[in-house]
């Protein structure tokens, strides 16, 4: 990969222009990045894939819309961000959304009133009983990282990310996910509880085993 790659006005003009070789340095270059944003929204590794080709295929196509080359980067990141949610709204026709109809107090009844105290020695605790600074006390890599995100229920899951990782608000998101702004936020509490209490759960995994800092 062409590490030396500037996406500059001159390069974005060529692009424009249909350059081959360019649009080649820029396939190699956003790969990573892009390939573990669609990654992280769609859980099969194979049909993640599709989605990033569908939306390197769209910005090849739609190249010409882009007005500054300095947001280039952003311009795409949305591009396959929203292709990634497309293909999930496709993939879930018939499916019921239950999970908004539960009480906020059935996911945050323990969790969330969890003291802030001193690390806690007793590994082998019910996760109940965790105290949850332990997860400020270790290194999580990003593969296990994207581990725990997948453990999360989807619909919570997707608002996650695109709020906390993906700086969208809950306006564009109730919009691209068809759903109220109420219901967005909801969701959001709802993952960071799970995720709160799942990253505790693998923090005293890594703890026992000696995988810390």
């Amino acid at each position: 990969m062409d590490k030396d790659i500037i996406i500059d006005e001159k390069f974005i003009n060529k692009l424009k222009k249909g350059h081959e070789r360019s649009f080649h340095l820029l396939y190699e270059y956003i790969s990573p990045t892009m390939r573990m944003v669609c990654r992280r929204y769609v859980k099969n590794e194979s049909e993640s894939e599709d989605v990033f080709q569908e939306g390197f295929l769209k910005i090849y196509k739609n190249i010409g819309t882009l007005k500054s080359p300095q947001s280039f980067m952003g311009w795409a990141k949305r591009i396959f961000i929203n292709t990634s949610i497309d293909y999930l709204n496709l993939n879930k026709k018939g499916k019921i959304d239950y999970v908004d109809e539960f009480s906020d107090s059935q996911f945050f009844a323990e969790i969330d009133e969890q003291p802030d105290n001193a690390f806690n020695s007793d590994l082998e605790c019910d996760i109940s009983d965790i105290d949850y600074s332990i997860i400020r006390k270790v290194d999580f890599s990003q593969e296990e990282m994207l581990e725990v995100l997948e453990l999360i229920p989807e619909h919570f899951r997707i608002v996650f990310q695109l709020y906390s990782i993906d700086d969208f608000k809950h306006k564009e998101i109730a919009k691209m996910l068809a759903i109220s702004e109420s219901t967005s936020k909801t969701r959001l509490l709802r993952a960071r509880g799970l995720l709160k209490q799942k990253l505790g759960r693998l923090a005293l995994q890594k703890i026992n085993d000696g995988r810390t800092r």
